[in-house]
């Protein structure tokens, strides 16, 4: 386990360096160039600017990828039941949760909630969201009203869901449901 979690500090590491590092030095040089061309009064500099820009977008989603990979240590530590208090308080909603107490393998914790993560990171200030996360009949059934998620977001976490032989349904409104087989 030791050994797993060096190896997975050092793949962390060269991903930041390798990855958003980088791009955050590019970033800086670039926008330094862009602040010398403005003083300067030389062309160019709005250029750069939008380049910066676009640099640190994708700099944000290699992070944003990373960030995904990483499994939040209070889920690990005390389940879901414990984790997902902490993902409804950073809401930008109010939130209501009905949790159950019980742990799940890692991989379905994990699953569990990064749906709920998706969900409530679509949610506007002041919406209303009712979370449950409960089992029965071998499955754990994660339901979100008041919130949803579409387009990509929705295919990433439909690709973790299934990958553990469950599904998600979106609607009707701004809900969704995921089935998760309990093994």
């Amino acid at each position: 386990m030791l050994v797993a979690s060096d190896a997975e500090r050092k793949r962390l590491e060269r991903a930041l360096h390798d990855g958003a590092q980088q791009r955050l030095v590019a970033t800086t040089t670039t926008l330094g160039l862009a602040l010398r061309r403005l003083e300067a009064g030389e062309e160019g500099a709005t250029e750069l600017v939008e380049e910066a820009s676009a640099e640190l977008g994708r700099c944000l989603e290699d992070l944003r990828d990373l960030a995904r990979d990483i499994y939040p240590a209070v889920l690990a530590e005390r389940g879901l039941a414990s984790a997902l208090p902490d993902l409804a308080r950073r809401s930008a909603g109010v939130v209501e949760l009905d949790v159950v107490e019980e742990r799940f393998p890692e991989a379905l914790e994990l699953a569990a909630y990064c749906v709920v993560e998706g969900a409530l990171g679509a949610v506007s200030d002041g919406d209303e969201v009712r979370v449950s996360v409960q089992a029965g009949a071998g499955e754990l059934i994660v339901d979100v009203f008041g919130a949803g998620v579409g387009g990509e977001q929705l295919g990433r976490l439909r690709d973790r869901v299934e990958a553990l032989n469950g599904s998600i349904e979106v609607g009707p409104g701004p809900s969704l449901r995921a089935s998760i087989p309990v093994i």
